[in-house]
């Protein structure tokens, strides 16, 4: 009988032979294969995706800040509804002020949500009722309220208004600047924009920039700030009926108006108010 040798032969071990066997096919394969392009390596294609990703956000940051509203001429927003002003007179719609019923005035910034809001609804159906009557008379006074004295912004608007006033333009103008509102004192109502809604409205152009740059028309919104001080207005919109300021915390619908309206003229013909259908109202089925 023959026994197996304890000492190793010269190829070595089983084990060890298939473990060198390997390490040969991997050193041949690293010996033939090609070297990767840079285009498919991990750091290029890391790279692509950051510039990806900062595109994105780059995009996201224009789109956003697009929609400040303003700023120009070539990018205004018509107003949905336009103010009725068939019987407009500057800055004020209705009879004359000696031959009003009732008068009721909006001390007002161009900058103001609130007045925004007031001015695409309430004061559009108040309007719409009480024109055909001949007996109120809606003023609109600009305020600079928002700002003052640092930022002009609210000042600025205003002045375009009184501009477009001269030419009998200033309801349009004024349905216009709200339309295209901007965020507060941001700038928004530069003189592109203002010079565009100028075009808009069929204002010359000469005469609305020698209005502008005068100055009496940014004297006139001072002017009515300064008197704005003594009723007193402490928020926009502030609606003031025949004299007296009508308190709420809230933007006033046409119903709550219409009310008070109603009574002034009530008081005015010496007798009492009727109930008056309000814009929105419906008829019962």
């Amino acid at each position: 009988m023959t026994n197996r040798s304890s000492t190793p032969s010269s190829g070595g071990t089983r084990r060890q032979r298939r473990e060198t066997a390997r390490k040969d096919a991997r050193l041949k394969a690293a010996a033939t294969t090609q070297p990767q392009p840079f285009w498919k390596s991990s750091v290029f294609l890391m790279t692509i995706g950051a510039v990806a990703v900062a595109a994105v956000l780059i995009g996201f940051m224009v789109l956003s800040n697009s929609g400040n509203g303003g700023g120009s001429a070539s990018n205004i927003s018509a107003p949905l509804v336009f103010t009725p002003t068939t019987s407009a007179n500057g800055a004020a719609i209705g009879p004359a002020a000696d031959k009003a019923a009732v008068t009721v005035e909006v001390w007002s910034d161009f900058q103001c949500p609130a007045c925004d809001a007031f001015a695409k609804s309430t004061l559009i159906d108040l309007v719409k009722k009480y024109e055909p009557t001949g007996r109120v008379r809606f003023e609109d006074h600009a305020i600079w309220f928002i700002g003052a004295p640092q930022n002009t912004d609210s000042l600025d608007a205003g002045a375009a208004a009184e501009c477009a006033a001269e030419d009998n333009q200033y309801w349009p103008y004024h349905d216009y600047l709200f339309a295209n509102q901007g965020k507060e004192n941001s700038g928004w109502p530069n003189r592109a924009l203002l010079d565009g809604i100028a075009a808009k409205v069929g204002l010359d152009s000469a005469k609305f920039k020698a209005c502008f740059d005068g100055g009496e028309s940014h004297a006139l919104v001072k002017d009515n700030t300064a008197l704005a001080q003594k009723i007193p207005v402490s928020g926009t919109p502030t609606i003031v009926i025949n004299g007296q300021p009508y308190e709420s915390r809230y933007v006033p619908t046409a119903d709550q108006l219409s009310a008070e309206i109603d009574k002034a003229l009530a008081a005015a013909a010496g007798g009492s108010a009727s109930p008056a259908a309000s814009p929105s109202a419906t008829a019962a089925p």
